[in-house]
């Protein structure tokens, strides 16, 4: 019987034992890394309203978005762009409605004798003062609004008098001409 050299015989267990134990192990490690936890996202400290194009040509922007204000909320849509201190318009205002999933969407048009071009705003804004709500929304968010601003909401703002509404704006970078 021919005597293996102990260099080869380490090699030889490496390649035959090695690979057996840490298959071995490999069912218990397994089980030992970190699994993602499904949880319930955190509740919104108040309420919210997002706004994003879906969409664009020089005719028409698609605009969705998502609120967890009550369903039915009416949510007023438009193109603007930033005019000195204040907006030019280049569409009239479109409503769409917040689904029961939190959703909304709406197709815009552009004013007569105006196209749309690139870098222009999407406004969207929820008030009580702007639109005849449905009662749930209006059992929700206050006759005036008045509920929008629990903590301080960085989207809420006051309007003729002591009615808050909800605003936020998306950019359109890439549209028309």
């Amino acid at each position: 019987m021919r005597i293996m050299s102990r260099p080869r015989l380490t090699y030889l267990l490496g390649i035959l034992i090695l690979p057996c134990i840490a298959l071995g192990w490999l069912p218990h490690t397994a089980r030992q890394l970190p699994q993602k936890v499904k949880r319930a996202p955190p509740p919104a400290p108040t309420f919210y309203l997002v706004v994003e194009q879906n969409g664009c040509r020089s005719d028409s922007i698609g605009a969705r978005g998502v609120s967890n204000l009550p369903t039915g909320a009416i949510i007023d849509l438009l193109i603007a762009d930033f005019d000195g201190d204040g907006w030019k318009y280049y569409s009239n205002e479109v409503t769409a409605a917040v689904g029961e999933d939190g959703r909304f969407s709406a197709t815009i048009r552009p004013r007569r004798d105006l196209t749309f071009r690139h870098n222009l705003i999407i406004t969207a804004t929820f008030g009580t003062v702007y639109h005849h709500q449905p009662q749930n929304v209006l059992e929700v968010v206050g006759d005036h609004g008045e509920n929008l601003d629990d903590l301080g909401n960085p989207q809420a703002g006051t309007v003729s008098g002591f009615n808050t509404i909800l605003q936020t704006i998306a950019r359109v970078p890439f549209c028309g001409p």
